[in-house]
């Protein structure tokens, strides 16, 4: 059925204009001896301007046997009919008995004329190149009556205001309480870290130095860098190890100075003479690796992280000692 309504449509763009002309003649309604009309009605005879109403057309035809009709809403622009199309025809399958199958075409219009109209033919065609005309009903269109004996003009109304009630008030105190919410967390987050305490308040308990120190420098001789040619890697650690040590130790910007400079500001602290000569040697070599391409040799390699490791316990040692002096005094 779908095909042969593309192949109506087609033949539609070349002989529409010829159907829609021979409406306009007086057209006798002679079916085909194969097609039956049972019934043709509208849901209701008479519609106020502007209603609806719904045309519906019942027909029997053999099963085998293919019909589609002409659109509506050409019919009405050709005739000029006082009607619109609100839906063009829709064509359901009722029932298939005995090689006999009911369709119905159902059609939607409505109307903004007030008169007694006789509704344009529907228009159908077979593939066997038949043009039916079926017999259309009238339709009756009234306005609305208005009793003009006793109607009265009022001024009008002003809005008219509802209550408001809970539930309409209810997501807004929800968002209120959820900003609310969320503003005095972020007011708790930023006090306490500045505070260095953690979200529930608590003193956050950072490690010494020297434990942070230590700690980094076992896992890297875990990592066996050196052992792997990864010498460059492995003295950057332990320099930069070292150099978070010292900032936090004495109070030395370590990370932006370079290994001369650190060297410099540390000659005033109290740092015994040997591990602030074992720490000026690994600065010096990690340089060379770092930035001359130097490939260190093994005992150099192998004696790295206990030098750090030495100067770390050694200046942490002597902090204890001068706090235990400042105690006594």
């Amino acid at each position: 059925m779908r095909h042969f309504a593309k192949i109506f449509l087609a033949v539609l763009l070349f002989c529409g204009g010829g159907i829609l002309h021979a409406q306009e003649q007086m057209i006798p309604i002679s079916l085909p001896q194969w097609l039956e009309v049972k019934s043709s009605s509208l849901s209701k005879d008479s519609i106020l301007v502007g209603e609806q109403v719904v045309w519906s057309t019942v027909m029997a035809m053999p099963q085998q046997q293919e019909i589609a009709f002409l659109p509506y809403a050409a019919v009405v622009e050709a005739e000029q009919a006082p009607v619109d199309v609100v839906r063009d025809f829709r064509l359901d399958t009722l029932s298939i008995k005995n090689g006999i199958k009911e369709l119905e075409a159902r059609l939607l219009l409505t109307s903004f004329d007030s008169g007694y109209y006789k509704l344009p033919l529907m228009v159908a065609l077979t593939p066997q190149g038949d043009t039916i005309y079926l017999d259309s009903p009238f339709l009756d269109v009234t306005n609305i009556q208005i009793d003009t004996a006793n109607f009265t003009m009022h001024p009008i109304k002003g809005q008219m205001r509802y209550p408001l009630t809970f539930k309409e008030v209810l997501p807004w105190i929800l968002l209120g309480l959820f900003v609310i919410a969320a503003a005095y967390l972020l007011y708790r987050y930023i006090k306490y870290r500045r505070e260095n305490r953690d979200f529930f308040g608590k003193p956050v308990v950072k490690d010494p130095p020297h434990i942070i120190a230590l700690r980094a420098l076992d896992k890297l001789r875990s990592e066996k860098l050196w052992q792997n040619g990864k010498e460059k890697l492995f003295y950057t650690g332990i320099t930069d190890t070292l150099r978070e040590y010292i900032e936090a130790r004495y109070n030395v910007s370590a990370m932006e100075k370079t290994s001369g400079e650190i060297m410099e500001s540390l000659k005033d602290k109290s740092i015994e003479e040997k591990q602030y000569g074992e720490l000026d040697e690994l600065f010096k070599t990690a340089d060379l690796v770092k930035f001359a391409k130097y490939i260190p040799q093994v005992h150099e390699n192998e004696e790295a992280i206990p030098v750090a490791v030495r100067f770390v316990n050694s200046t942490f040692e002597q902090t204890l000692e001068e706090d235990k002096q400042k105690e006594e005094k």
